[in-house]
């Protein structure tokens, strides 16, 4: 799937970081799909689907929210923005839910400050 396609298939209101982008890139066509039904999915309320996420010892990750796809074998972990009166989903990571390697990429990395 081009970067082009994925931007072209997502709602205004869902953005990839640009390590997340390319994260559903690595991913094979046919998950690749999967992950951007869900985060259209996701885009109609990102505050209200999967969980909200907690601070654990190494992974700050309050404020985000997660959920899986694909038979529960992948991960998607979000940030929620509201300023301006849109909640904006801002993908932080998408990976396989082996162990909590999905969880631990999302704290490493850089989350935005009001979209």
């Amino acid at each position: 799937m081009s970067t082009s396609k994925t931007s072209n298939d997502l709602p205004d209101n869902v953005r990839l970081l640009p390590q997340a982008r390319q994260d559903l890139l690595r991913l094979d066509r046919r998950v690749q799909k999967i992950v951007v039904k869900a985060l259209i999915k996701i885009s109609i309320a990102p505050d209200q689907f999967g969980k909200p996420l907690e601070n654990q010892p190494g992974r700050p990750l309050y404020g985000c929210r997660s959920t899986y796809v694909d038979r529960k074998t992948i991960r998607i972990i979000w940030q929620v923005d509201d300023s301006g009166g849109v909640k904006v989903a801002a993908v932080v990571s998408i990976g396989t839910r082996n162990g909590l390697k999905a969880y631990k990429i999302a704290a490493r990395r850089n989350r935005p400050r009001g979209l």
